[in-house]
């Protein structure tokens, strides 16, 4: 079972940083103190049904994707892939500017 907590813990941290948010944001909307937090991140602490529902509710996803391996893999994958085509358009645009100057000064 630890392994799965783990993992579960794992998914809380990267979901977490995908959005941007500390660790204190996300005590904040659990309504508890950081360091408690941490400890679910870390896999310290046992998640009860409500609280992995209430965690799921503010991470918009759901409860069986936090406890579902295979699916989290994909997700994670997936969330690499936006990352890294949202950088590639940024350097589209750039070239894109950069073309621009160069028919405007003919």
């Amino acid at each position: 079972m630890s392994g799965a907590v783990n993992n579960i813990s794992q998914k809380l941290r990267a979901l977490r940083k995908n959005r941007g948010w500390t660790q204190s944001d996300m005590a904040a909307q659990l309504d508890i103190s950081v360091p408690a937090y941490s400890k679910i991140e870390c896999a310290q602490t046992e998640l009860t049904l409500s609280r992995l529902k209430l965690l799921a509710t503010i991470l918009k996803v759901k409860v069986c994707w936090l406890l579902d391996e295979e699916e989290a893999v994909l997700h994670q994958e997936n969330e690499e892939l936006k990352e890294k085509l949202r950088m590639s358009n940024i350097e589209v645009m750039g070239l894109q500017k950069r073309l621009l100057a160069c028919f405007e000064q003919r």
